[in-house]
């Protein structure tokens, strides 16, 4: 009785001080500052539980009505399937090394046809002027690839990329039957600019005529490059003159391109004549305007034309058509 009576006391002597050494040995827990943790089931209210995974495991724990975010498999780093009866939707991701939605297998595409900056000493380039007088389109082709379709008189097709070796060149009616008019195999250099010209040949078919446009480099301060072609039509030869009967050209045949000439940078009226059998003809050596050579305009010039010449460009005009055909004699001219 003196014990429990001994005991009774101690008990009501601590009061609400936690006894650090007592006769049984216990210590009553201290609430940390901030108050105690919570867990599920230590409290009455409604405080909302966030779940947490279970160990080792790495991904979120279902307790009940909880939303859970499917994780991917460790290792795998593709989408997991949710449970049965899920609804949470899954995206797929591609595959390891695949990096998008190519079937594997699939060939990369190759080298263009055109190349936007192909290598210069591999690459030249080629443009088709049509001067023939045919009444029907054609359509141009370099080794079964396209490059002038529905070509007609006085047309030019602009600058294509070519490889640098032996091309076939194959014109073929753009309607009807398409069968083949012309068929010729040409070289073509890397770094060179060329005019492929289809003509009206002597045996009344057709010829293409290959004509270099690189040349007349370093020009001098304010002035460009002329030159002129007859493509008009066999047994033809002019000369170009300008006002006032300087010449300029004599004597241009069939199928004939002259040199290009060094021309001040400014407006020319030329006039195209029947060529002059007169030997003591000069021809100007530089082309200015407003030169004069002390001589006359001994022919009727068949047709005048201007010509605006910038400086450091070259320029050609090519005689075309004839006079009996419903394509006009005519010239045109381009830049190189």
């Amino acid at each position: 009785m003196a014990e429990n009576d001994m005991t009774a006391d101690n008990r009501s002597n601590n009061g609400s001080t936690p006894a650090a050494n007592n006769d049984y040995g216990l210590t009553t827990p201290v609430a940390p500052e901030g108050g105690a943790p919570v867990w599920p089931g230590n409290t009455n209210d409604n405080t909302p539980v966030v779940p947490l995974p279970n160990p080792g495991e790495g991904g979120p724990v279902d307790s009940g009505n909880t939303p859970v975010i499917p994780l991917p498999n460790p290792g795998e780093g593709g989408p997991v399937a949710p449970g049965p009866g899920s609804n949470i939707p899954v995206i797929p991701l591609p595959n390891p090394g695949e990096g998008g939605p190519v079937a594997p297998g699939r060939p990369q595409p190759s080298w263009p046809n055109f190349p936007l900056n192909p290598p210069a000493q591999y690459y030249g380039q080629v443009r088709f002027l049509n001067a023939s007088t045919n009444s029907f389109p054609v359509n141009i082709s370099i080794d079964n690839e396209p490059y002038a379709v529905n070509s007609r008189f006085a047309t030019i097709s602009s600058y294509d990329w070519i490889a640098d070796g032996f091309h076939t060149v194959t014109v073929r009616r753009a309607t009807g039957m398409r069968s083949i008019l012309l068929q010729q195999t040409f070289p073509f250099v890397s770094g060179e600019k060329v005019t492929m010209v289809l003509v009206d040949s002597g045996s009344g078919g057709l010829n293409m005529i290959r004509v270099s446009d690189t040349g007349c480099r370093n020009l001098p301060f304010n002035s460009g490059c002329y030159r002129i072609a007859n493509m008009s039509y066999v047994g033809s030869n002019f000369d170009l003159k300008l006002y006032g009967g300087e010449t300029v050209f004599r004597n241009i045949g069939f199928q004939e391109v002259t040199a290009y000439k060094q021309a001040v940078a400014g407006s020319y009226q030329f006039y195209l004549t029947r060529a002059n059998s007169f030997s003591i003809v000069r021809e100007l050596p530089i082309i200015v305007i407003g030169a004069i050579a002390g001589s006359n305009m001994s022919s009727q010039p068949l047709v005048s034309f201007y010509v605006d010449i910038q400086a450091g460009k070259n320029y050609t005009s090519y005689i075309i058509g004839n006079t009996w055909s419903d394509n006009s004699f005519r010239v045109m001219t381009v830049e190189d």
